[in-house]
């Protein structure tokens, strides 16, 4: 039986939690240092919080540390990944290589996706390695998925949701090359979403100031079980700098749809347990994106990108009818309702977004808007990019997660005694001596005052399934007493899960030599510490060359590989539009690079900056 992972981001413990309780299996989370999100980072004492509520339902945390570290720190974080032990985390997602030419603790250790995980020969390489799980490149298509899955058996995790880097995870240094802010040290400066000009051979201007490289966001929801099928058994939604109510709203709609994909077959089951229930429509159109897209999952070419906007557009909600002054009428689409509060979007004359917020309804089609306005032309479509009543909604107690519980009262010669067995299958029972033993005078009196004090489950994780009360003596109990064997039993019952982990044997000694991709990588190796450097050497190693962030000198070198192809995207690709090849230019800020192109294999490669 295949069990299937809900993974889910937090940038802090309050997210973290709210992806638990909207139905995550697992939350991937940042440690006190040393993540691909410097700005997300997280004490130990926090993590071993979210462990603890997470165990209650059969959920695991995973802790990153998935940048590339220099010698002093990578001492300082194999440390930390023995204090993250301690905290009770159960897997650790890694980048550098280093930390497995060392001790590390017997948790899962998951390759990163910022290792660049995209051909059989290295998912089997880390399999071989002793990495429990493997996080996908996001380039890869069904089919390469399922090659890769015919050639191994290690647990295999894909992404499904949220924003794409425009380039290979691990393989970009076009932060690092303008800015000297390296990915692959948690510091990207995004400079994908920032404005690029695109240039010919000529000089002629092909794109001005447009968002070139600003991918649109993930969304596979529409091939979950297609994912299944090739072989991924974690679920990952990407997010890690997001917000408490962009996760209960996207791990919620997500949880919906792998639970209809399991309520149908008979070969996967979910990976954790409990119940969630929301007072709110999971809708992913409504939380922050920048479009959806599948990118290369079916290997059909398109502009992945929004050349227009690096942000959030938001939902169309209909056109302007009229103005008058700060007074917008609008012809809405069928069942769209606007509130005070909602966020509105609209491309000007130039095709510049501009936005505002209502500030008051004056009927259901008509907003006052307090700022200064502009004119604005009637028949200009508006998007909505905040609802105010959903995140209204969602900042409340929007979802609830509970384990259903099974107890069994008895009685025995010394007092009474609860036992419960909880859906995880974790079971435990209490005894309490009655030291003044009476015998009740109303038998269903006291049926029903057992029944009412063992019930109170609503600040616990649980929900009472079914109570047995088998009655030899029938003690009355004050209800006290009751109300503290039913503490007890719940104290116990989440002790025990907390404390449960299998411990994992590594045997990353035991490596075999990397594939020979992998032993030519140059630079892109990311050896940035001894260690690194050691295991590379070790495992057959031919170019070896220092990591980018190194003090070295850089020449014009490939920054960024990507699937996103801007010859496509402008009619110029020599295979599918049957035009003459020409050399293009892309120009951030005062950095120009030059466009190289693997036809085929279908890559494009920014080289530069030029000198």
């Amino acid at each position: 039986m295949k069990r299937i992972e809900l993974l889910a981001p937090a940038k802090n413990k309050e997210c973290g939690f709210a992806a638990i309780e909207s139905g995550a299996d697992a939350v991937y989370i940042g440690g006190p240092s040393f993540g691909a999100r410097v700005n997300a980072a997280n004490t130990s004492e926090d993590i071993k919080e979210l462990c603890d509520y997470a165990h209650l339902f059969g959920a695991k945390i995973h802790v990153t540390i998935n940048t590339i570290l220099n010698d002093q720190e990578l001492e300082k974080a194999r440390e930390l990944t023995f204090k993250l032990y301690d905290a009770g985390v159960d897997a650790l997602i890694i980048q550098d290589l280093g930390l497995i030419n060392g001790p590390l603790p017997p948790l899962e250790i998951h390759a990163s996706t910022q290792q660049d995980n995209s051909t059989p020969q290295k998912v089997q390489f880390l399999e071989k390695a002793g990495f429990s799980q493997v996080v996908l490149a996001r380039e890869l298509s069904i089919n390469e998925i399922k090659k890769i899955r015919e050639n191994t058996t290690v647990k295999l995790e894909a992404f499904i949701h949220g924003a794409l880097c425009v380039g290979i995870s691990g393989r970009c240094y076009l932060s690092a090359a303008i800015t000297g802010r390296s990915a692959n040290r948690g510091e990207c400066a995004q400079l994908c979403r920032v404005a690029q000009s695109l240039y010919d051979a000529k000089g002629n201007v092909l794109a001005k100031d447009k968002y070139l490289l600003s991918l649109k966001d993930f969304n596979q929801s529409q091939n979950l079980e297609e994912l299944i099928d090739a072989g991924i058994s974690s679920f990952k939604i990407e997010g890690r700098l997001k917000d408490e109510n962009y996760v209960r709203n996207v791990v919620a709609y997500y949880r919906h749809k792998i639970d209809r994909i399991i309520a149908k077959r008979d070969d996967v089951v979910r990976s954790s347990f409990g119940t969630t229930t929301t007072n709110f429509v999971p809708d992913v159109a409504k939380s922050f994106n920048r479009g959806f897209t599948e990118y290369n999952f079916h290997e059909k070419k398109d502009n992945y990108a929004n050349f227009d906007a690096p942000g959030f557009v938001g939902q169309k909600i209909g056109k302007l009818e009229k103005q008058k002054n700060r007074d917008l009428t609008f012809s809405l689409l069928k069942n769209t309702v606007i509130h005070n509060g909602d966020s509105l979007n609209y491309y000007d004359n130039q095709g510049v977004l501009n936005g505002f917020r209502i500030s008051t309804l004056k009927d259901p089609n008509t907003a006052e808007i307090f700022q200064e306005i502009p004119f604005i032309k009637a028949g200009t479509v508006f998007y909505r990019n905040k609802d105010a009543e959903f995140e209204k909604v969602l900042a409340g107690k929007s979802s609830c997660r509970k384990l259903s519980l099974n107890l069994t009262y008895r009685e025995n010669d010394k007092g009474i005694v609860l036992f419960g067995k909880d859906e995880t299958n974790t079971e435990a029972s209490v005894e309490i001596a009655l030291e003044d033993k009476q015998t009740a005078n109303d038998l269903d009196k006291l049926k029903a005052n057992i029944t009412s004090k063992l019930g109170r489950l609503g600040d616990s994780v649980y929900t009472l399934n079914q109570l047995e009360i088998k009655l030899s003596s029938s003690y009355f109990v004050p209800q006290s007493v009751l109300n503290n064997l039913r503490r007890q039993l719940i104290e116990k019952l989440n002790k025990l899960k907390t404390e449960k982990r299998k411990e994992i044997v590594h045997n990353f000694e035991n490596a075999p030599m990397l594939p020979e991709k992998e032993q030519h990588l140059g630079f892109m190796a990311n050896i940035y510490n001894e260690k690194a450097l050691d295991f590379y050497k070790k495992h057959g190693a031919k170019d070896i060359q220092p990591a980018y962030e190194t003090d070295r000198v850089h020449d014009e070198e490939c920054v960024l590989i990507s699937k996103h192809c801007l010859r496509y995207c402008f009619n110029l690709c020599p295979k599918r539009h049957k035009v003459k090849a020409q050399d293009l230019y892309l120009v951030i800020g005062k950095a120009k690079f030059r466009l190289d192109f693997d036809c085929k294999n279908c890559y494009m490669k920014l080289i530069g900056p030029l000198k």
